[in-house]
């Protein structure tokens, strides 16, 4: 009986090595070179104090899944190092949040299936991080995360419209089961991973 057990205390920790081998071996395949590690940060808090949020874990994400949008002390934007104009914000934040699976620069997809808009392409694992001087004045950060906001918004109302027949707002506030399951699936559809830091 004492060497049974003994054998077989053997194969479990033979099974387990086993396993952390192979999953020591994912992480070696999933961290080449378009990957890189992310750590979240949160809200105007954290923008004024630069506070990192202790409770968030870094997660691996690939690079151009990371959209990186940096804000100087006079309010000028870069999205992706390209200079945009105050007007031109909104549509140029569009081309990333709107998944396209046919140019590679744009976010990688992915394709889901969901209860109500069936089949979708979806942007995987998509991260926009918003850099702001620290020195930079409040209203200026507020008209720049506005617009983040309102691109945000812009494409789940279109498709909203599109797929379910009512616009967001709608959707927002009804009061109907299958309306109110639409609006949190068109938050899985595109949801809104969005981190802040002040940039030193």
């Amino acid at each position: 009986m004492k060497k049974t057990k003994v054998i077989l205390y053997l194969i479990i920790a033979f099974s387990i090595f086993i396993s952390c081998k192979e999953e020591i071996k994912e992480m070696n395949e999933l961290l080449e070179s378009d990957f890189k590690i992310i750590e979240y940060y949160y809200g105007y808090d954290n923008y004024e104090k630069n506070i990192r949020n202790a409770e968030s874990d870094p997660i691996i994400i690939k690079e151009r899944n990371f959209l990186e949008i940096n804000v100087d002390i006079n309010g000028n934007c870069e999205i992706e190092g390209k200079k945009i104009e105050p007007d031109l914000i909104i549509p140029e934040l569009k081309k990333y949040l709107i998944p396209n699976p046919e140019n590679k620069s744009m976010p990688k997809t992915i394709e889901k299936e969901f209860t109500y808009a069936g089949k979708v392409i979806v942007n995987e694992n998509l991260l926009i991080s918003a850099l702001f001087d620290k020195n930079l004045s409040y209203k200026k950060y507020s008209e720049i995360r506005n617009k983040i906001y309102i691109a945000r918004n812009e494409i789940r109302n279109e498709f909203a419209i599109k797929n379910y027949g009512k616009s967001l707002a709608e959707l927002m506030t009804s009061e109907k089961k299958d309306e109110i399951e639409q609006f949190y699936e068109l938050n899985q559809i595109f949801p809104f991973n969005y981190s802040e830091i002040m940039e030193e």
